[in-house]
């Protein structure tokens, strides 16, 4: 295709002016995008499909071996898009995030990992500092996320944080079930129900009877 047409596709893109400015978009890069942009019979670029093409920019880059300063400028970039934190998540995995490396960029090694304090965990999983001023961040729950994390897992922190609504939504379902007014309880179960975090298990437990 011709130059013009290269130019718009990647005005489409919106790639941020540190792309350039850092010499992250190499020739082989921008080649390969626009292969990928033109093989493609259907294309999806509405509402922001772009922006797939300076994701797949950025994992190009995460194929191969990388350098500290590639990294820094990778981890700089990805404040840039609304994905950025499963970007950090990528960077955090990479098998040339050194340890000194991750300490920097994440706050961390991954030897501090079995040493964290549960408000150290808690801010890295994304806990809003209520769920510890409230005390609703058990020690059993903490010691069991603790074993299981690895860096890179802030990415998917969802998990832990529905896993924490889970334990208390049980009990309150079973509260709900000894409370002497059955009709305010069913209220209670009716919300529980009704909300985001509400798992299957739970459900089911909503439908036992006391």
């Amino acid at each position: 295709m011709d130059l013009m047409n290269r130019q718009e596709f990647l005005k489409k893109c919106q790639f941020p002016k540190e792309w350039r400015a850092w010499e992250m978009l190499p020739s082989a890069i921008l080649e390969e995008l626009y292969k990928s942009y033109t093989s493609d019979t259907e294309p999806d670029v509405n509402d922001g499909g772009y922006r797939n093409f300076r994701l797949d920019a950025f994992f190009h880059w995460l194929e191969g071996d990388l350098t500290e300063e590639q990294i820094k400028k990778l981890f700089r970039l990805s404040f840039l898009e609304k994905s950025g934190k499963y970007m950090r998540s990528s960077i955090n995995r990479h098998k040339d995030c050194t340890e000194p490396l991750r300490k920097e960029l994440f706050g961390y090694t991954q030897k501090e990992i079995p040493r964290f304090t549960k408000n150290k965990l808690a801010e890295i999983l994304h806990f809003p500092k209520e769920w510890l001023e409230w005390k609703m961040y058990p020690e059993s729950i903490f010691f069991a996320h603790r074993k299981q994390f690895q860096p890179g897992n802030e990415s998917d922190s969802e998990n832990e944080r529905n896993e924490t609504f889970h334990h208390w939504f049980l009990k309150l379902v079973k509260l709900s079930h000894l409370d002497p007014d059955p009709t305010m309880a069913k209220d209670v179960r009716d919300h529980i129900n009704k909300h985001k975090n509400c798992t299957s298990k739970v459900k089911q437990l909503l439908q036992q009877q006391p």
